[in-house]
């Protein structure tokens, strides 16, 4: 057993030693080098686990959790590594307070998954938080809504108090996962509160009902690189992931992806909203390569959303942009591009106020399966689709809206393009389907 120990602070360089150092409160615990071979261990109230070097490591026995957090606990400057669906990181199921937690220059294979149902107090902070190798595919608790349920993802954070007098606040900043070869088993970032959506909900009758329970206040969401493949079975339409999932009783102020967001599989949304987000702004390209996996969906309230990078799906009846219930005040996109048949550019059926991009929406498939609130049904590949229940300001498209398949219709207006205050497509004002000069 080796361990120093100067104050506070304790110097660990060995499983055992470790072991004897958790079991003390408001103590800071140094890691300089690999330690290896650990069982589950909880942090205690007002402890810090911290590395000192570069090479600060944790290593879990195979089939073995990680760390259990309880309150005020800081990780800082440390490898954490588990296997894929382990807890490398979670919450002390007996915890009903957390006060604060840092979670900061982490880098963890496996899965970070902050979930309670009993945690009426949060502050959350985390800051360049890295996650490789996670599968999130057999999580238990599974939010439902609009028909689906919503796989959690490697990084979750997860108020699932029904209380609604609990609120926890997260401010996250630089979080990424997965990479293009080993991207993470089910969703990404994951963000959730306890507010419910009736699984029936039927978003063309109105905006969702729900349930109340606990929420989460973030403060800011910044993301980097993030690949994940859901790993949902073809023809399955009752289950999707994300890439990036702000879900139902969160309220963002700004969720910022600074680098490409990509998804591979089926039902696997790129960015998806849930929640009530003041400002979503996606720097770089967002893609998908599956069956069924949408660019950005919302079902939330958006008061502006701003895609900077290039916006293109491959798969059979992976939408561009849907808005198929709650509000949109502002959207603006640099460009939409679908491949696969099904594959819509741009779909609303719920109020908004304006739509703008600044270059083109194009779709190149014909006729195909797509999964629409929890149902898989044949859609063709309209650029633009205007369904009841649409209206809204302006739409906007400074160059082409093109369906490239000489069968498909480049323009769906099953709600009429009078429900739009201003239609205009490369200089060209629209009314009622057809142009004016």
């Amino acid at each position: 057993m080796a361990h120093s120990t100067v104050g506070t602070h304790v110097v660990v360089e060995d499983a055992a030693s470790l072991a004897e150092a958790v079991q003390r409160t408001h103590v800071v615990i140094e890691v300089a080098g690999r330690l290896h071979d650990l069982e589950k261990f909880t942090l205690l109230e007002g402890s810090s686990l911290v590395g000192t070097t570069s090479e600060a490591e944790l290593v879990f026995k195979p089939d073995s959790d990680g760390i259990a957090l309880t309150a005020n606990n800081t990780l800082q400057n440390l490898t954490l590594r588990s296997d894929p669906s382990r807890l490398t990181l979670s919450l002390e199921p007996t915890t009903t307070t957390l006060e604060q937690l840092k979670l900061q220059h982490l880098v963890v294979y496996g899965r970070l998954h902050l979930e309670s149902s009993i945690v009426m107090t949060a502050d959350l902070v985390l800051t360049d938080v890295q996650v490789y190798d996670g599968d999130s595919t057999s999580a238990l608790h599974r939010p439902v809504g609009y028909g689906v349920e919503v796989v959690p993802g490697s990084l979750t954070i997860y108020n699932r108090c029904t209380d609604p007098q609990s609120r926890w606040t997260l401010r996250a900043e630089n979080l990424s996962g997965g990479t293009r070869d080993v991207p993470l088993r089910g969703s990404g970032i994951f963000i959730f509160g306890g507010m419910t959506v009736p699984a029936n909900a039927d978003p063309q009758s109105g905006p969702a009902p729900s349930s109340p329970g606990g929420m989460i206040d973030l403060k800011l969401l910044t993301t980097g690189e993030i690949h994940t493949n859901g790993n949902i079975p073809a023809g399955t339409g009752n289950l999707i992931s994300g890439g990036v999932f702000v879900g139902s009783g969160v309220k963002a102020q700004q969720v910022i992806n600074n680098s490409p967001v990509t998804t591979y599989g089926t039902n696997d949304m790129v960015l998806d909203n849930w929640g009530n987000v003041r400002l979503w702004l996606a720097r770089q390209s967002i893609t998908s390569h599956g069956t069924s996996g949408i660019g950005f969906v919302n079902f939330g309230d958006l008061q502006t959303l701003i895609v900077q990078g290039d916006l293109a799906t491959y798969g059979e009846g992976a939408r561009g942009f849907n808005l198929y219930d709650g509000t949109l005040a502002y959207a603006e996109f640099k460009s939409i591009t679908t491949h696969g048949n099904g594959s819509i550019g741009i779909q609303t059926s719920k109020p908004f106020g304006n739509i703008l991009v600044l270059g083109d929406v194009i779709t190149k498939g014909g006729r195909g399966n797509s999964l629409v609130r929890g149902v898989v049904v044949q859609l063709d590949a309209h650029a633009l689709s205007l369904k009841p229940g649409t209206s809204g300001k302006e739409i906007i498209v400074l160059g082409r809206v093109e369906a490239q398949r000489e069968e498909i219709t480049s323009l769906d207006f099953a709600a009429p393009a009078s429900t739009v205050e201003f239609i205009t497509i490369g200089g060209q004002q629209y009314v009622d389907g057809a142009s004016i000069e």
